[in-house]
């Protein structure tokens, strides 16, 4: 019974403080910032009519006096075989790229953008072509100037500036609520050995402990790398996975302060390279190595790694990352077989010494909780183990052993970006999703209760029982909002634990205890 009640008390403090977290997190309200001061602007002379969301002032900043900057709404759009991107033309911001092959925008509709030019109100836009593509240039008639190189098919954009008043590009811009970064999840910096990175929600939000003094965290520090998480998937109320990323690389680290990054010219000119793209090894290297890092592998990454390039072997061969997951899923299996095994051999033996453990149990019993007595009992407990050859740990320790793998392949099967509306079978049509009839979390709930109620075990058989329905219904839950792909590998790996247990059961002979 005592055990039985330890086991609520956990399950029910996680539950309680997930609530906590979820509500703070919701309806914490965002950090307020100053406002950038700007000179007045003339009010409009047309009727009124529904605008677009005007850009923040750190992304506007002051117009330079004598131009006559265009409208705010007012936009340019280019298409390339990979994007569709969006600039609103007053400040020269590249508020948008849109995926084309499935339409997933990179930003929310009220992003401030990406590489606004401070101030300086353009006036004009035009295109050039040139033989690596398309010039888009900005320009005004107090001589700023910004053009963007972009290529025909690709993920890096060239960005040029220039200006006689050496304004700054705006990298960034530090939001003051959560709408301009709905969806979106972190902003980093990079430098060559590690990534300094920070979610939006973060910045926006109190802690859940800040009555505690926790405080809201802060922009990463500056670097010469640095980027943001984007891919707005359709349809999303909240988003763990981003598998999109645009990325600055700058000749030298940008400047940092409450409106976000900016990079500062060198007698009147900068320049600086855009990534905008899935964040896949491949192109992200050829972009520079150390943006790989923006993949998030999670606390094994060199595991996640290693694990992920024997799965793209095997899609090699297979041609289909649901079957490539399965086959995986085998090999991952059989590499672990003798490890399963072990830990299955161990847990029968136990089974073996449950009457003696028993019989010691009763024959201390009347001692009542004294320690010295139970150190007595749990002293010739372990002695009866040794004489018998016995490690009552042999079926934990290979458990652990698996724990990494565990822990790698869960991280890896969430962050790639190859599974991303990779279709399977049937209903699964997007192996990065979750399954939308819920099939594959149940059977693995199921399977998970078959191999638990197969599995020897000791203890308190009301215990074993509670847990027995208990874990694989909580793991079920879980998994259903899991992406479908990892929701298949733990089937598939239970399915053949089942298969195994059974085998090693059946050939199982018990082994007299010597006393």
């Amino acid at each position: 019974m005592k055990n039985r009640n330890v086991v609520y008390f956990v399950i029910g403090s996680v539950i309680l403080l997930a609530g906590q977290f979820w509500l703070s997190s919701r309806y914490a309200k965002p950090v307020p910032a100053a406002q950038a001061q700007t000179q007045p602007q003339p009010a409009p002379t047309e009727a009124a009519k529904p605008q677009a969301p005007t850009p923040t002032p750190a992304a506007q900043g002051a117009v330079q006096p004598g131009t006559k900057a265009a409208d705010p709404t007012a936009t340019h759009t280019l298409a390339t075989a990979d994007f569709r991107l969006t600039w609103q033309v007053a400040t020269g911001a590249l508020k948008q790229a849109t995926w084309l092959q499935d339409g997933t925008p990179f930003f929310p509709d009220t992003f401030a953008g990406l590489g606004a030019f401070q101030g300086a109100g353009f006036e004009t836009v035009r295109e050039e072509k040139e033989a690596a593509g398309t010039s888009v240039i900005f320009e005004n008639a107090a001589g700023d100037r910004l053009t963007y190189h972009v290529p025909p098919k690709g993920f890096e954009l060239r960005v040029e500036g220039l200006s006689p008043r050496n304004a700054a590009l705006q990298l960034v811009a530090n939001p003051t609520s959560d709408e301009p970064v709905k969806h979106l999840g972190r902003v980093f910096t990079l430098s060559e050995k590690s990534v300094e990175a920070v979610t939006w929600a973060e910045m926006l939000h109190d802690p859940f402990f800040s009555f505690l003094g926790a405080k809201r965290k802060e922009l990463p520090p500056s670097a010469a790398r640095l980027g943001l998480d984007a891919g707005v998937e359709k349809d999303a109320k909240s988003q763990r996975n981003h598998y999109f990323a645009a990325l600055w690389k700058l000749p030298r680290p940008a400047g940092r302060d409450t409106s976000g990054y900016q990079l500062l010219p060198e007698g009147g000119r900068l320049d600086a390279a855009l990534y905008l793209g899935p964040k896949q090894a491949e192109p992200l290297l050829a972009f520079e190595k150390p943006f790989t890092r923006v993949i998030d592998y999670g606390f094994f990454g060199a595991v996640a790694q290693l694990l992920f390039w024997v799965l793209r072997m095997v899609y090699r061969v297979v041609g289909n990352w649901g079957w490539a997951i399965v086959l995986f899923t085998v090999i991952i299996r059989l590499a672990t077989w003798h490890l399963n095994t072990k830990q299955t051999i161990s847990m029968l033996r136990m089974k073996d010494f449950e009457p003696h453990q028993k019989a010691l149990q009763a024959k201390y019993e009347k001692f009542g909780g004294d320690m010295t007595k139970k150190a007595e009992m749990q002293k010739e407990l372990m002695e009866l183990y040794k004489k018998n050859g016995h490690n009552p740990m042999g079926g934990c320790l290979p458990m652990l052993l698996q724990m990494p793998i565990f822990l790698a392949l869960w991280s890896m099967l969430n962050a790639v970006f190859e599974l991303r509306h990779a279709p399977f079978f049937g209903w699964i049509v997007d192996l990065s999703a979750k399954d939308p009839y819920y099939i594959f979390p149940v059977l693995m709930g199921a399977s998970m209760f078959a191999q638990q109620a197969m599995t020897p075990a000791v203890g308190d058989p009301a215990q074993r029982k509670m847990m027995l329905v208990l874990m694989p219904a909580m793991m079920t839950f879980f998994f259903a909002q899991s992406p479908a792909g990892l929701t298949i590998y733990y089937f598939v790996f239970n399915m053949i634990g089942l298969a195994q247990t059974w085998w090693i059961m059946r050939s199982y002979q018990p082994q007299p205890i010597k006393v």
